[in-house]
């Protein structure tokens, strides 16, 4: 099996009967899915269907590799899953990758359709901006 279908499989049955209760009232996986979509290539869609299987479900990057995904992908996914940190310290270890910078970006985005003005909101708009502003220490 594809290991793009491999990870939709996975995202499916990690997010199975979870709902979104801000923004968009929908079945959870609707989101992965539509962050998969904004990508061309099937490193990103693989990347995109699991970026929150880690922090939503009981699986581990172990488990992601044990199922058939690459290391390399595991390890983005890994870098994409927040930890026991400030939202502001997991954005900016975010931003040191490119590529969970751009997954990252296509799921704030996802994530403030339709979400109401307040806190949330604001939260998700600041790290957007991080994560598409360079750093004046880039070259």
């Amino acid at each position: 099996m594809k290991q793009i279908k491999i990870a939709e499989q996975i995202a499916r049955e990690a997010h199975k009967g979870q709902k979104r209760t801000i923004g968009r009232k929908e079945d959870y996986i609707e989101h992965p899915k539509r962050v998969a979509s904004h990508f061309s290539t099937e490193e990103s869609q693989i990347v995109a269907w699991l970026h929150d299987v880690l922090e939503d479900s009981d699986l581990t990057g172990y488990d992601l590799e044990d199922k058939g995904i690459d290391m390399e992908l595991v390890g983005v996914v890994y870098i994409l899953t927040k930890r026991d940190e400030s939202y502001l310290t997991y954005i900016l270890r975010i931003k040191e990758d490119k590529f969970a910078t751009k997954i990252k970006i296509v799921d704030l985005r996802d994530n403030l359709e339709k979400l109401p003005n307040g806190n949330l909101r604001e939260k998700y708009l600041m790290a957007l901006h991080i994560l598409e502003t360079k750093s004046g220490y880039e070259k």
